[in-house]
């Protein structure tokens, strides 16, 4: 195998950046901050819901308002008794079971906004306010042939073939019906547009799930290829990194081709290993987190919970994780993990410190974290750019 030295990553820089968003986002959620976090229908659901002409709509469950369209079933979805979905039925059950529900529930979500405008050139004025596109045949609603959005529904109710693009800033949902005619909805890759919540509402719900998931950490080895030559003598692989050339994906080995475990020698790589879901699930074992959010909404409180549930809510979520050290002060050491969404174009950080001790404790252990959430990949480009 071939090896590369790389350049230590520079501590200074990514400390001070992070302690400047820990700063800003508890300053943002001082000026914000709602009473209580009762978990309640979302309110650009509650909108959609007071404008819609029929009454008597159930909590969850399917009917008709034929003053919006006489074909078409629209229907709403709850959790712990709340309506929390309003959409459209376009799509089958099949289908909505295979694609992202997201992305899903969004464009079935958007149908009945776009229905409740009535004419086309409000619905269009809709559509560029939300930088949505929708084309059909070549030409998006309002221009050439495309004259009523009743004509991509003619589309959706006849398809011969569907997919999803993703991975980039903008979502490519494509159709194509028996007779051939094309229809792209091209949405932005955002959190605050594809969600019905709005970021307190959904920092929540995520407050929420992670500490009531069962989901355990799970060990994902990544294969040895590629490997690289740190500059303090171990094996790396990954080697992507995140906007930063400090912030990567690596995984560290020893050189004897073992995952590297060394709490003594190596806290911060041992650690990132764990962080990176490399490590073996034993070494996390009584290991606890007294996490510290820094949310737009102060009422959410301090809480504790296993660092194998919380890693393994995480790894479920489908994020791409990068890894930082961010310097010691004595024995006490602190790393970085960066959970980056690649659909819906968020960022979660956490902040973790600890002592080597506490990794070879066979005990519980708490590491104390700091966690920020739903956080726009723009602004972490803008205060991490390196100069």
């Amino acid at each position: 195998m071939s090896l590369h030295f790389t350049d230590s990553p520079i501590f200074d820089d990514i400390m001070r950046k992070l302690k400047y968003i820990f700063i800003l986002l508890t300053f943002t959620a001082a000026l914000s901050a709602q009473n209580g976090i009762e978990i309640k229908t979302p309110e650009r659901i509650a909108r959609m819901l007071e404008s819609m002409p029929v009454g008597n709509i159930p909590q969850a469950g399917q009917f008709q308002c034929s003053e919006l369209s006489s074909t078409l079933m629209f229907y709403t979805e709850a959790e712990a008794g709340v309506t929390i979905q309003l959409g459209a039925r376009l799509f089958s059950t099949a289908l909505r079971k295979e694609y992202d529900p997201v992305i899903i529930s969004f464009i079935e979500r958007l149908w009945v906004e776009l229905l409740l405008r009535k004419t086309t050139a409000s619905q269009s004025s809709l559509l560029k306010e939300y930088s949505v596109r929708i084309v059909l045949g070549g030409y998006p609603l309002g221009s050439g042939s495309f004259k009523q959005l009743s004509q991509a529904l003619d589309v959706i109710n006849s398809l011969a073939s569907f997919s999803i693009t993703t991975g980039g800033n903008e979502i490519d949902v494509f159709m194509k019906d028996q007779a051939g005619t094309t229809l792209h909805i091209y949405i932005p890759a955002s959190r605050d547009l594809l969600f019905q919540y709005d970021k307190k509402e959904h920092e929540e719900r995520f407050i929420r799930d992670i500490t009531e998931s069962t989901v355990y950490y799970k060990q994902n080895v990544p294969e040895l290829i590629d490997p690289t030559l740190t500059s303090n003598g171990l094996i790396a692989t990954g080697g992507e990194c995140y906007m930063i050339d400090s912030l990567r994906n690596d995984v560290f080995w020893t050189k004897n081709n073992k995952i590297l475990w060394d709490a003594k020698s190596f806290p911060e790589e041992s650690m990132r290993n764990i962080l990176m879901g490399a490590a073996e699930t034993g070494r996390l074992a009584g290991m606890f987190l007294d996490v510290t959010p820094h949310t737009y909404n102060k009422e959410i409180k301090k809480f504790k919970i296993q660092l194998n549930l919380f890693l393994g809510y995480i790894q479920q979520q489908g994020f791409r994780l990068y890894t930082g050290n961010m310097g010691r002060n004595g024995d006490k050491c602190q790393c970085l993990l960066a959970m980056y969404h690649p659909v819906y174009n968020y960022l979660h950080l956490l902040s973790v410190s600890f002592t080597p001790a506490q990794l070879e404790s066979a005990g519980e252990t708490v590491i104390k974290a700091d966690l920020s959430t739903f956080i726009p990949q723009h602004n972490i480009k803008n205060l991490f750019q390196e100069k």
